[in-house]
């Protein structure tokens, strides 16, 4: 885990930056820095808030242990409602004693877009009212990023982390996307030859395609579960937001088919995607396991069909298919 802290006299200005890897997403929690916590960490309280450029706050309970402190309890629903992956990069700014700014950049350095605030005045464990929506990032959609906090992307800069250098985390190496999200074009997607070594997260970084595709890490709870959340972005851009379902195919490398819906619940401030009644199938058909990475590139608009590239995460690339079951 990549972590740092700077810090000056005013208590305002002290900040810390985390990069996300998997085992922040699995353990559903985020420890905070070793060095801000032996110079910050006594006043700490048991709840703290995060507070995010949009005016959200987060409630979250943190855990103590043998010197050390974790973000835990909510830390999940901020991750998903936010779509963090590994590689992303979150700074946080100490405010008070159960206060924290936060911003967050993806794989390219630039901040995110924050999803609209919500409108009720309640602020509940989670995010103002109910349980936030479960989202996974949107690989590198570039055309719906925006640069945004002045300041905190000079604090960024400090630490040379830019779309096209390389950002070391854990001794693995992100290598940024030039190009997520293509025209809806002709074309056949592609990877690059990569190393058996590297994990599928970052062989999954190097699909090309001018097809429109969004890139998803499974967790536990998208094995287990019927249905599956798709990216805010990819839906709103490229789905039909008059329809509340409708049919989908989801098709793999040797032409195999399995059928499913999709689903499309719009809230006032933020509207949902999901794959379902199909999904589980396919998952189980194909034997997805936590950790893999799938690429569901879009290659027939009149009848959704999605082409899903599936990045096993095991040791070795070199796997055999069988059964409709593509390892890449």
């Amino acid at each position: 885990m990549a972590t740092g802290c700077s810090h000056k006299s005013d208590a305002k200005q002290i900040r810390f930056f985390k990069i996300i890897t998997a085992s922040n997403l699995h353990e559903e929690k985020l420890m905070i820095p070793i060095k801000f916590v032996r110079k910050y960490g006594e006043g700490l309280t048991n709840t703290v808030f995060l507070k995010t450029p949009n005016g959200a706050q987060w409630k979250l309970k943190l855990e103590k242990k043998d010197g050390k402190i974790w973000f835990q309890k909510g830390w999940r629903e901020f991750a998903e409602y936010h779509s963090l992956v590994h590689g992303h990069l979150l700074i946080f700014r100490f405010e008070t004693t159960s206060r924290f700014q936060v911003h967050i950049f993806d794989l390219s350095a630039l901040e995110i877009d924050y999803p609209s605030k919500r409108t009720d005045d309640k602020v509940s464990s989670n995010i103002r009212g109910s349980k936030p929506p479960n989202q996974e990032n949107l690989g590198k959609h570039r055309t719906s990023q925006k640069r945004k906090d002045k300041p905190s992307l000079e604090f960024l800069q400090r630490y040379k982390l830019r779309s096209r250098k390389r950002v070391k985390v854990d001794n693995t190496k992100i290598l940024p996307k030039e190009a997520w999200h293509h025209p809806d074009t002709k074309c056949k997607g592609k990877s690059k030859a990569m190393d058996n070594q590297v994990t599928a997260l970052e062989r999954a970084s190097s699909f090309e395609s001018c097809n429109p595709f969004f890139l998803l890490v499974m967790h536990p709870s998208y094995i287990r579960h019927g249905t599956l959340n798709v990216p805010f972005t990819f839906g709103r851009t490229h789905l039909d937001l008059q329809k509340r379902r409708g049919p989908i195919n989801l098709q793999v490398l040797n032409g195999r088919v399995w059928p499913a819906n999709i689903l499309i619940q719009k809230g006032k401030t933020i509207t949902k995607f999901r794959f379902s009644g199909g999904w589980k199938a396919f998952s189980k058909h194909n034997n997805l396991k936590v950790d893999d990475v799938c690429i569901f590139e879009l290659i027939k608009r009149t009848k959704l069909t999605f082409l899903v590239h599936i990045f096993r995460e095991t040791k070795s690339s070199n796997c055999l298919t069988s059964k409709g079951r593509i390892d890449v």
